[in-house]
């Protein structure tokens, strides 16, 4: 009896133990605070695509390449040589500036047409699209020299500079259309005629292609002189060069306007379409006496002048907003005795036939 009464309580003792253990437990759960749970939405960060972050997308500019437009410039005149029209040379040159322009992108188009020598050269045609294609506006310069000049001026500056044009203008925003236009056999034959390359492409050209052209900029002889002179040519082209002389100037540099023919422009003045050539002269509107001889070398020129060039005709081109563009239009189709703004227009002294 006694045993069972001690048993008894043992259990009694044990089973008061547990239960106090188990309240306890159950207690400090109770008053133990639960973890804050957060209810803030998660938010996703994105990239703003509101106006005012896209608002200037040519801010930040790609600025020329004075190393790359010395190497284009350098494979043509020294690595290739002459390039006279139909050869050897002019081939290959037009060849390698086709490469260059696949390079950065670009589907290029190759026109070949026959000389009246027989022989044959090519054009080599890309363009880069805007946002309205509604308008359109050329860039050009020429792929051959003269006869035994190795044409580092004269032209493959203005080659260079349009290869870096093309490549600083890809991917921006610009409005109208560009096109890029490499011609061949633009300098004098021994008739004394040349722009075969340019003139070919031109009759090309449907009308409707035509009447969409704002302007026609020929890049030619621009390695050596302090002077951006802009030469008009054909009776709607004073416009465009006023223009283009203003913006030069204000950027800040030398420039003018005169009157002259012999570049890749010319055929485009004929026919009436806006038209002008950046020739880089010397003080006194004097052009490079070595152009066009054997000493046309890269000795002479200035490649930061080029690129000098190169950044000018983005930056133009670039500038070309809507408002801009439907009134270069206008002017463009307006009658000739109100597309000819006042002037000077005056034949600068210098070579001919570049």
């Amino acid at each position: 009896m006694f045993r069972r009464r001690k048993l008894w309580l043992a259990l009694t003792l044990i089973l008061g133990l547990a239960i106090g253990v188990a309240a306890g437990y159950l207690v400090q759960a109770k008053l133990k605070p639960k973890p804050k749970v957060s209810t803030h939405k998660v938010v996703k960060v994105t990239k703003s695509t509101s106006p005012a972050a896209s608002s200037k997308p040519n801010a930040a500019t790609t600025p020329a390449d004075p190393e790359k437009i010395r190497q284009v410039m350098t494979f043509l005149s020294a690595n290739i040589g002459p390039r006279p029209e139909g050869k050897a040379g002019e081939k290959q040159a037009a060849s390698y500036l086709l490469t260059e322009l696949e390079k950065l992108g670009y589907k290029v188009g190759m026109e070949e047409f026959v000389l009246p020598s027989g022989s044959s050269s090519q054009n080599l045609v890309t363009a880069d699209p805007g946002q309205s294609s509604k308008y359109t506006f050329f860039v050009c310069a020429h792929i051959d020299s003269k006869s035994g000049s190795p044409g580092a001026n004269d032209n493959a500056s203005g080659c260079a500079a349009l290869l870096d044009v093309a490549r600083t203008l890809k991917g921006t925003k610009h409005y109208p259309e560009v096109r890029f236009l490499l011609f061949g056999a633009e300098e004098n034959n021994s008739s004394g005629t040349g722009r075969f390359g340019s003139r070919h492409y031109l009759g090309t050209q449907p009308e409707v292609e035509r009447a969409k052209v704002l302007g026609v900029l020929s890049l030619d002889t621009i390695g050596v002189g302090s002077e951006n002179t802009f030469r008009d040519w054909g009776v709607r082209s004073p416009g465009l060069a006023d223009a283009l002389v203003n913006y030069t100037q204000g950027k800040g540099l030398v420039s003018k306007r005169l009157q002259g023919q012999d570049s890749d422009h010319e055929p485009f003045g004929d026919a009436g379409i806006p038209a002008v050539w950046l020739e880089r002269m010397l003080p006194g509107s004097q052009s490079d006496t070595k152009a066009g001889t054997s000493e046309d070398t890269m000795d002479h020129v200035y490649v930061n002048l080029v690129a000098e060039s190169v950044n000018l005709t983005r930056d133009y081109l670039l500038s070309l907003d809507a408002k801009t563009c439907k009134s270069m239009y206008d002017a463009a189709h307006a009658p000739v005795s109100s597309a000819q703004p006042g002037g000077d227009t005056t034949t600068s002294p210098g070579n001919s036939g570049n």
